[in-house]
């Protein structure tokens, strides 16, 4: 392992593993980031090393190395993509896309708080991205400003997660997180990060819903004094709502951000998406087309789903948070003291991810339908000769009501039927339970229809708004994923599904 003294940071100028540095972007807690020149391509990438005073240390060391895997492993319109990877001289390093603009917590420094439509709208790209970090069986856990990067002019940014020094693949046994440092960031962590329960893709929905709760206010959730004072607030204070803190800010919210925030993963949203739809949904009054569903696969699948999560109304989990700072109180101060008399020792504990059972492959990518008894697995064969035959009638519905005219000049009634069709397309496929050895990939494709069908229901919403910057955006980010949906379907092992059927 490299020591630390054997390398400085990089000058303007240097090269380093063929790369020409031109300047330095930022330093994080792991790595420093460089903008670099790419050879032979002759473009600009970011060029992220590990830290000098982390390169002698073999665990921290092991993790940057970690983390080239498992960004590589995600391809996702709203996350960064990683060209190449490698070690130099015992240097580990991984070259990336390289997003020129800002981050969304030098946006929120200059702006203080973000108007409801746009918060909600960055929410909603940061909630796709994580759905496919979680899909691939990963956990980011450290959700927060400026690990989203924007592009593009104010008020249309593209927005893409970053920064996976600190995701980890939950399926290994390396014990990465069991280092005595932190990891994540105390303004945004989940509860049972502090106190040592099972991890999963819930904690990232926590940290979003403390996201949209910044961008709504231009203040965290819990703004106390020390890190002791913090973490007590987040095992034991009620979700605060956002419309207490700015006017601007619909009731509607309110229970979203509390939701988000349950102190009980079981009380939150499924998933990050669903956070997001429900988000959209209580801005335009309107209600969430796509049932609620977890998309997180592997050991980043939900520890303990239960069937009723689903059938729970914001409100529930709002009433039981507030619910949880009177009758419950004692339990919940109980734990915070400990908390308060060991402060240091549970940051420590954060840092740890606290207990996740590494060894855990189950996934619970779709619940059971209300009230009825869970169905019975497909064969290979049958899921494929099923999914075909769905995917066959979804595309001759489209072709039947298809109009390129329509698709670019908002109207209500066209947008209803593509949302009809779009819609019915994915209950049929969540009703089909795939076999094991199928399952990832099922779902991994099942999320990508949900999320066409998301986007039928925002051109409709534009539509109905006579929004028709918006409605093209809609149709333009259905159609531009086609190929995307092929590749998926073709994992799958079908022949009739795909993007262009959509």
């Amino acid at each position: 392992m490299v020591e630390s003294s054997r390398w400085t940071e990089l000058s303007d100028g240097d090269e380093f593993a063929g790369y020409r540095i031109e300047r330095r972007l930022g330093r994080g807690g792991m790595g420093i980031l460089y903008l670099a020149l790419e050879p032979g391509l002759e473009r600009r990438v970011a060029l992220k090393l590990i830290a000098p005073e982390a390169a002698a240390d073999e665990v921290f060391a092991r993790r940057f190395a970690e983390e080239s895997r498992i960004a590589a492993s995600i391809e996702h319109p709203n996350v960064v993509p990683i060209y190449a990877a490698g070690e130099e001289e015992g240097v580990p390093w991984i070259a990336m896309r390289y997003v020129p603009g800002s981050d969304l917590g030098r946006r929120l420094a200059r702006e203080g708080r973000l108007e409801p439509v746009a918060a909600v709208a960055l929410i909603a790209q940061v909630g796709n991205g994580l759905d496919a970090i979680h899909a691939a069986g990963l956990v980011h856990r450290d959700v927060k400003p400026a690990n989203v990067l924007l592009s593009g002019e104010p008020g249309s940014e593209h927005a893409y997660i970053t920064d996976f020094g600190v995701a980890r693949n939950a399926a290994t046994e390396s014990g990465l997180t069991q280092t005595g440092r932190f990891v994540g960031t105390l303004d945004y962590v989940a509860p049972e990060q502090i106190s040592g329960g099972p991890i999963d893709a819930r904690v990232d929905v926590y940290a979003l819903g403390c996201l949209l709760f910044k961008l709504l206010t231009g203040e965290v959730p819990f703004p106390r004094e020390g890190e002791a004072a913090r973490l007590y607030a987040h095992l034991n204070d009620p979700p605060p709502a956002p419309s207490l803190h700015a006017r601007a800010v619909p009731k509607a919210l309110d229970e979203v951000v509390t939701r988000a925030m349950s102190k009980d993963p079981g009380d939150r949203y499924p998933s990050a998406g669903d956070l997001a739809r429900a988000a959209r949904a209580a801005l335009t009054g309107t209600a969430v087309a796509v049932p609620e569903r977890t998309v997180a696969t592997g050991a980043a699948a939900t520890r303990e789903l239960p069937a009723e999560t689903a059938k729970k109304h914001p409100q529930d989990a709002f009433s039981r948070s507030r619910e949880r700072s009177g009758g419950d109180r004692r339990l919940l101060v109980a734990g915070g003291a400990l908390a308060l008399v060991a402060a240091v020792a549970l940051v420590v504990l954060v840092a740890s991810g606290g207990g996740a059972d590494g060894t855990t492959a189950a996934t619970t990518a779709r619940q059971a339908k209300e009230a009825e008894p869970k169905p019975q697995r497909l064969t290979e064969v049958e899921l494929i000769a099923k999914g075909d035959a769905i995917c066959a009638d979804s595309r001759a519905s489209y072709k039947r009501v298809y109009d390129p005219v329509l698709e670019e000049v908002p109207d209500v009634a066209y947008s209803k039927k593509l949302v009809a069709n779009s819609t019915e397309a994915v209950r049929e496929l969540n009703e089909l339970e795939p076999p094991k050895s199928l399952e990832r990939a099922y779902d991994k494709y099942v999320g990508s229809r949900e999320q066409v069908s998301q986007w039928d229901v925002d051109a409709l919403r534009a539509a109905e708004a006579g929004d028709e910057v918006a409605y093209r955006e809609a149709r333009e980010d259905r159609n531009d994923t086609e190929d995307d949906r092929q590749v998926l379907a073709e994992e799958v092992g079908f022949k009739e599904c795909s993007g262009s059927d959509l």
